[in-house]
């Protein structure tokens, strides 16, 4: 299998949205989250743990299918 080279921040946004995916397909539904006082918006510390769960997945998913991220000069 040839692989795929994708910049960090493409890597980025597409191994976040298989991540998003899994949890709501394999979850308990959608990540929740909520506005900091400053505006920021951020998952809750519940919806953060299972992001960080199926981000391990996703990561796996998207090298067995042949991507990698570009190495830094």
């Amino acid at each position: 299998m040839n692989k795929i080279i994708l910049t960090n921040e493409q890597w980025v946004e597409m191994c976040g949205n298989l991540t998003v995916i899994l949890a709501e397909e394999y979850g308990d539904g959608g990540l929740d989250t909520e506005i900091a006082d400053n505006g920021d918006e951020h998952y809750t510390d519940e919806s953060q743990e299972r992001f960080n769960l199926y981000n391990d997945e996703a990561d796996s998913i998207m090298h067995r299918l042949g991507f990698s991220q570009e190495v830094a000069a």
